[in-house]
């Protein structure tokens, strides 16, 4: 399995709206991870973090070729003010547990 981090800055004042749109656009559950968080850093309220779990490097390719993903990305281009406001990291997971 392989999580991915997004780290979003959008432009001040932006953060809500993009949280919403986030929900009311359904772009998590239209990613195909197998889970999904849209997370606010307690040290850092005007930063989103965006993560998924995939189940396989093609599961999060899929997404990253989706023209849905290309779609929803045109959507959020209006609240960002920086082409540099977005980076992601990929992470292998080593050990998961959930509990049920």
């Amino acid at each position: 399995m392989t999580l991915t981090a997004l780290s979003l800055r959008p432009a001040p004042g932006r953060r809500d709206e993009l949280i919403a749109y986030y929900r009311s656009a359904g772009i998590l559950e239209a990613s195909g991870a197998l889970a999904s968080q849209v997370l606010v850093p307690e040290d850092d309220p005007d930063t989103v973090v965006v993560t998924a779990l995939w189940a396989d490097d093609d599961a999060r390719a899929a997404w990253q070729n989706s023209p849905r993903r290309l779609e929803f990305a045109r959507g959020m281009a209006p609240f960002f003010d920086s082409a540099d406001a977005a980076s992601t990291r990929a992470f292998r997971v080593a050990h998961h547990h959930v509990t049920r």
